[in-house]
């Protein structure tokens, strides 16, 4: 991580461009929706992020940078600490969680939104401004 809210993740290409899918048809980029994601990590635990499925290893797994912002480093930091994930293994197991499985869904409670783990599959989502990937 550096200093400029700025990290840097591997993971394999198929997940990449669906995230770059998902994200593109909110008509955000990639930066945004990784933002939208790590603000809303407080509302899973340790034990949940080391329950997402891992994705299937694939040959081409390149190093993206993300820029996250300073207050969200704070953020992945906690959720690395407790979880004992890598930056890369929380977004590997969140964006293929939500955009593959389905075992991670964007819920609303009252004003607010969270992730939640999902024991069945669920419809698409998408990153929108309510909470959503």
């Amino acid at each position: 991580m550096s200093g400029d809210g700025l990290i840097s993740v591997r993971m394999p290409r198929s997940l990449l461009d669906a995230f770059r899918v998902a994200a593109q048809r909110q008509g955000i980029s990639i930066h945004k929706a990784a933002r939208r994601l790590t603000e809303r990590l407080p509302s899973l635990t340790g034990d949940d992020l080391r329950a997402l499925t891992e994705p299937p290893r694939e040959q081409d797994s390149p190093r993206v940078s993300l820029y996250i912002g300073w207050d969200q480093l704070d953020v992945l930091a906690d959720a690395t600490q407790e979880s004992n994930l890598t930056n890369s293994g929380i977004f590997r197991r969140l964006l293929y969680g939500f955009l593959v499985t389905k075992q991670v869904a964007f819920v609303q409670q009252g004003d607010n939104w969270k992730l939640q783990i999902v024991p069945t599959k669920h419809s698409e989502y998408s990153i929108s401004e309510r909470g959503e990937i």
